[in-house]
């Protein structure tokens, strides 16, 4: 299908091109994410993929290495500032929603890509979350890229099928979602007329290797490591042993929650439809990177305790895609969903904004009760700068260390240098910094109550620890966490 003629940009007055509505709303979401990115402290995850930026390596534990590859310049340019660390995340997803937009405009017309760019800012996930630091930014560019180079091969020149392969490949040192990506592309060009044409050609398969020439750092550092990513996330994802409704409909509920329920139902609606026509290849190709990749991962959440809602966000970017190529832009359904995720979005912004602003009391009183608050909702975000201080005062010049990756992270991330990591679960550390105690140098550890292993444990591993204090990270008059300080000094 040829680019509809309202796709081409009009001619401004002064005679340039201007930008498209579609472009002025992705650029004010832009806005809204690097104001937001520079205000909200670093989550756990973020400050622990900081620790990775400061040990480049083709792969990790956890993840392929984009995230940390990515961190890496703007932490060195700009400095130790969670701005800094976003900001790739930030222009990722305003290139995201771009070839998003470019896309849809491609196939339906520029009110669709209008569509487009608000629907995938009503949801919160994408709206909120994309101003965060995580694999799942490089991920969603990659995905959506692929399809947009896709989109392109089908229908100006087979030779873009390269670009598909080179968004693919990015895709795979991003998170290992991609694989998933892979199988969905060519079941959706095996089942239909155009694109096994496509397959007859040498392009898709020079894609392919271009795919693995660019993911062959991840995959050699795996290979020589044992598998580690691989066999990390298939236990980590899909380790459960028994189904758990409960589980179930914990996921179910929280991707209403992250993605926005009118949108998410429209959209699941609009991917089931696709499914049962797949003679166009890109929407083939869609549709199979939309549900059966939210169904994999909702069922592995019934399956596996600590799945996470945000894992099928890949499946809602096709299915938003989907949707906003086969319902109107002005039908009364798509607008109520778009007026639903924004006042969702809205909401968790203000909500987000008055926790950070307003300690909360240290307890709650209504109805002659009383109750604690403990935890805070944002008690992971505050308390970490002052319990690093106060680390460091003990510590002087000895390294710290941590025996829980949420601590090392933080203590890291704002005290500036990597702690030692010696807890007993592998990490990241474990395998770019295996042995820290082999520098005969003491250590001050410290360990945060309900967080990480008890103290027996670590003694059983590093021996004798010596008491050097405790410390209180207070809200106003509310405790949040409590360090405990120990040294650990080489023995001979």
């Amino acid at each position: 299908m040829e680019p509809s003629p309202r796709s081409a940009p009009a001619p401004s007055a002064q005679g340039g091109p201007r930008l498209s509505p579609a472009t002025w709303v992705i650029l004010a979401g832009t806005a809204v994410r690097l104001v937001l990115s520079a205000v909200v402290p670093l989550g756990n995850d973020e400050a622990y993929y900081v620790d990775w930026a400061r040990n480049l390596e083709p792969g990790y534990l956890d993840h392929p290495p984009a995230v940390a590859w990515l961190m890496a310049l703007p932490l060195r340019t700009l400095g130790a500032h969670p701005y800094a660390v976003r900001l790739p995340a930030v222009l990722l997803h305003l290139a995201t929603l771009w070839l998003a937009a470019s896309l849809v405009r491609a196939r339906a017309g520029e009110r669709a890509a209008l569509a487009a760019a608000l629907g995938l800012q009503a949801a919160p996930a994408f709206a909120v979350g994309a101003s965060l630091i995580a694999p799942d930014a490089p991920l969603a560019f990659s995905w959506v890229g692929t399809l947009w180079a896709l989109d392109r091969a089908l229908r100006l020149d087979p030779r873009l099928a390269v670009l598909a392969g080179a968004f693919l490949g990015l895709g795979a040192l991003s998170k290992l979602h991609a694989g998933l990506l892979a199988l969905a592309i060519l079941a959706a060009l095996l089942a239909s007329p155009e694109g096994r044409r496509l397959l007859r050609k040498p392009w898709p398969w020079l894609g392919v290797l271009l795919a693995l020439a660019l993911a062959s750092p991840m995959l050699l550092w795996n290979a020589a490591h044992g598998w580690p990513t691989l066999t990390f996330q298939a236990s980590h994802g899909l380790g459960g042993r028994s189904f758990s409704a409960i589980r179930l409909l914990g996921s179910m509920g929280g991707q209403l929650l992250y993605f926005s329920p009118v949108l998410v139902l429209l959209a699941a609606a609009a991917s089931f439809a696709a499914l049962r026509r797949r003679q166009d290849a890109l929407c083939a190709a869609l549709a199979f990177s939309a549900l059966p990749v939210v169904a994999f991962f909702t069922l592995s959440a019934a399956l596996t305790p600590g799945a996470l809602p945000h894992w099928a966000a890949p499946g809602w970017l096709s299915a938003v895609i989907t949707l906003c190529l086969s319902v109107p832009p002005a039908s009364r359904w798509f607008r109520r969903a778009l007026f639903v995720g924004y006042g969702e979005t809205a909401v968790l912004l203000l909500g987000l904004l008055l926790l950070l602003s307003l300690p909360l009391p240290a307890a709650f009183s209504a109805f002659g009760r009383t109750a604690p608050v403990s935890p805070g909702p944002l008690d992971d975000l505050v308390g970490w700068r002052e319990g690093a201080a106060a680390a460091r005062a003990v510590a002087g010049e000895a390294r710290l260390a941590a025996p829980h990756w949420i601590i090392l992270g933080q203590l890291g991330w704002y005290d500036g240098r990597s702690p030692a990591y010696v807890g007993e679960r592998v990490t990241a550390p474990s395998l770019y910094d295996p042995d820290p105690l082999a520098a005969k140098r003491p250590l001050l550890v410290v360990t945060v109550d309900r967080l990480g292993p008890q103290l027996d444990s670590l003694e059983r591993r590093l021996g004798p620890l010596e008491p050097a204090g405790t410390f209180q990270a207070r809200q106003g008059d509310r405790l949040v966490r409590t360090y405990r300080f120990w040294w650990w000094r080489p023995r001979g």
